[in-house]
């Protein structure tokens, strides 16, 4: 599924700091922004510098590039996902569209590179879990047996195969497709793409709070708040460069607490269960695809393997808040980062 899984950003253009979404912006009397939901999320095209471009037609071919992918990735039955993950649950094949197998062909290389944290053949997992039901989780937990069959089929991206005609099997009639850890940077990527055709020089895209910027304005970096992920305050300033994306994987949007302990929606293949070592991870990646599927996989890895992890991916950029409020972060970001609120500990690693 793509939709809120994910928010915890804040644009910040100004020297003040907010957690609300885009904001601070109002000095920019000539910028254009698009506001509307899609990707289940709140979406924002804000573009300051059109250039020569028409401004307001740029920004109305970067939603239909946003839309698109929305209307064709949703896992419904009026979805391209949902007949092909029927297809795929009856052991048969399916002829997809170009844009899905250039997604499955990332998504297969960074569940290779993440020794499969990162996974969207969890669509079955993220069903038993009742993460992906319209009415939220389930009350507790799906029964343990039910999860150990689960992580003994092991499905994933990699039991897939596709020929030149795009007709897509599977080996593992276990998988089920969920783009919802990397479908948000593909959108990101192509409506840059159609803002960059029209002509525009400076913009940013909001997609549920995860960032994907054109240029910068006026030669300055974003400013970027990053949230407390239990108070909900700004954590952090965090600086973006031109051209780059910060995306966040954060336990705050989805979860339910069962005998006094929370379970959240960020599922680790690995074991089935959901990764409880971290509140939230931020990347800064300049390709928003690899930044959107890193965040979710250094978030599974959490405090105690994330720096690997970020070498193996080559994330320069990263901030790892533990499930004990620690921050953790790699020595380049911490060059990017002003903390504003309190943590209980600071690593830089």
């Amino acid at each position: 599924m793509i939709g809120p899984r994910r928010s915890g950003l804040a644009l910040v253009l100004a020297a003040a700091l907010t957690a609300a979404g885009l904001t601070g912006c109002t000095d920019e009397p000539d910028s254009t922004r698009l506001q509307f939901i899609s990707l289940g999320t709140e979406v924002e095209i804000h573009i300051l510098d059109a250039g020569d471009a028409d401004a307001e037609a740029a920004a109305k071919a970067a939603r239909a590039e946003i839309d698109a992918i929305s209307d064709a990735w949703e896992p419904t039955h009026g979805s391209e996902l949902g007949p092909l993950n029927e297809h795929l649950a009856a052991g048969e094949g399916m002829t997809v569209s170009k844009e899905l197998i250039t997604i499955l062909e990332r998504a297969r290389e960074m569940e290779a590179r993440t020794g499969g944290r990162f996974s969207p053949a969890i669509g079955g997992l993220t069903d038993l879990w009742g993460f992906s039901a319209q009415d939220g989780p389930l009350a507790e937990p799906p029964p343990a047996e039910e999860i150990e069959a689960w992580v003994e089929r092991a499905p994933r991206i990699a039991d897939l195969s596709w020929d030149d005609d795009r007709y897509v099997t599977s080996s593992n009639d276990a998988v089920r497709i969920d783009l919802g850890g990397i479908g948000k940077g593909f959108a990101g990527e192509r409506a840059i793409a159609a803002l960059r055709e029209h002509g525009v020089r400076t913009a940013l895209i909001s997609l549920g709070g995860d960032l994907v910027a054109l240029g910068a304005p006026a030669e300055r970096p974003w400013r970027i708040g990053v949230r407390d992920p239990r108070a909900g305050n700004v954590l952090a300033a965090v600086e973006a460069h031109a051209d780059e994306s910060v995306f966040t994987s954060g336990d705050y949007e989805r979860a339910f607490t069962h005998d006094d302990r929370r379970y959240h929606h960020i599922l680790d293949p690995t074991t089935g269960y959901p990764a409880m070592g971290s509140r939230s991870m931020t990347v800064i990646h300049n390709d928003p695809v690899h930044a959107d599927a890193a965040a979710t996989a250094l978030f599974i890895a959490g405090p105690e393997a994330w720096q690997d992890l970020a070498d193996t991916l080559e994330i320069r950029h990263a901030l790892l808040i533990d499930r004990d409020g620690v921050v953790w972060m790699s020595e380049a970001m911490a060059e990017r980062v002003e903390l504003q609120g309190e943590p209980e500990a600071v690593h830089v690693e």
